[in-house]
């Protein structure tokens, strides 16, 4: 939904994910860039031709970049079987990677881990990141993020829907499994139950490209308003995640959700309550959080340090199912919950306000309601 921000807040937020995103100028000149797409497109070509001549791939290819640097390798498509996939041929070491057997891949590694585990696809299932390759550092600059950092002779890929050719599915899947495997190639598993499974932490550490299990429980909000709603099972640890929800009204329940360890008893919540207006007092640090059966328009309303309004409007949060798990639906990609509720709302934490979350209930009758919708 549409959120009121002031000009400074949005500037900041624009800076942080400017950076955040790796915008930064590249490592490579355009120039160079095309004189690599130039010099080996006839490799990338020669290799199609010797080891798959049924396959036609385009004649032109690019260079292969990640945006701020530049490797050792091209880049293009080509049409087998009536199919188009794409394909990296790093040249270097004349290694090609394609498309074309990647998901089958998956479905293969998801079966065995699955399997391994004792999970059921009905109630789990495995995010596949992509594949990672490595090729030679064909920057032309030498500027470094890190002035202590050595500047690499070889660069990881992006996480690409590859794998290596020449080699069959079935073939990969084993070699990912392997314990000793030096593959890059992650993945997560995510399981969703009436309660917690204990942690399988041995088979866990088998399987070096599984990054963590995230399991998220089953819950019924309104005869269960506390508790732990994910545990995230890593390697070295597990992480709890709580929530703690009160009954503001027949149709509205607010609380938070936390990873910090729960107040014990009624003390975490509190609220004050009308048509228009809702208090929702809960600990500082945590996400404040709420859902309602009927849709609404919650703005969150407070003054920022210089004395200046700020108003965010509450985002509602997608709601899914998941599978053939009847009864409950997901909320974004943490809460899982029993189907009293149509619609979840989440505000961003607000450090300035100490926990005391103030919103305005809006409605087709207010004018901010129609500002928001048409102006904002």
């Amino acid at each position: 939904m549409k959120k009121l921000v002031s000009f400074s807040l949005m500037l900041v937020l624009l800076v942080t994910t400017f950076l955040i995103s790796g915008c930064l100028p590249p490592n490579y000149s355009k120039e160079k860039a095309k004189e690599i797409a130039q010099a080996h497109q006839k490799d990338a070509l020669g290799w199609f031709e010797k080891n798959m001549p049924d396959a036609k791939p385009d004649k032109e290819c690019e260079a292969y970049q990640t945006g701020i640097d530049l490797l050792g390798a091209v880049k293009g498509e080509y049409k087998r079987n009536g199919k188009t996939h794409k394909y990296v041929y790093e040249y270097t070491n004349k290694k090609m990677y394609v498309s074309e057997g990647y998901d089958d891949t998956c479905k293969i590694v998801e079966n065995i881990v699955l399997k391994d585990f004792g999970y059921t696809k009905e109630e789990s299932e495995v995010s596949f990141h992509g594949y990672q390759f490595v090729a030679k550092n064909e920057n032309d600059a030498t500027r470094r993020r890190n002035p202590d950092e050595k500047q690499p002779k070889e660069i990881y890929s992006y996480q690409e829907k590859l794998m290596p050719a020449g080699i069959t599915p079935e073939e990969f899947a084993k070699a990912l499994l392997d314990p000793d495997t030096k593959e890059k190639f992650d993945f997560y598993i995510h399981l969703y139950r009436d309660g917690f499974p204990e942690q399988q932490l041995d088979k866990q550490k088998k399987y070096k490209n599984l990054g963590s299990v995230w399991c998220n429980r089953k819950i019924d909000l309104i005869n269960e308003p506390q508790g732990i709603y994910e545990k995230v099972y890593l390697k070295k640890e597990i992480k709890n995640r709580y929530y703690h929800i009160v009954k503001i009204s027949d149709d509205l329940y607010g609380g938070y959700i936390t990873q910090a360890q729960m107040p014990k008893g009624k003390d975490g919540v509190s609220y004050k309550y009308n048509k228009d207006r809702l208090t929702l007092i809960i600990p500082d640090g945590s996400q404040p959080i709420i859902f309602s059966k009927k849709a609404l328009t919650l703005v969150h309303a407070f003054k920022n340090g210089k004395g200046d309004l700020i108003e965010n409007v509450a985002e509602e949060m997608h709601r899914a199912k998941k599978g053939n798990i009847s009864g409950y639906h997901q909320y974004s990609t943490e809460l899982f919950i029993k189907d009293d509720f149509s619609h979840g709302y989440q505000s961003i934490r607000v450090p300035l306000v100490k926990g005391v979350y103030n919103y305005k209930i809006l409605g087709i009758f207010d004018l901010d309601y129609w500002k928001l919708k048409f102006f904002d």
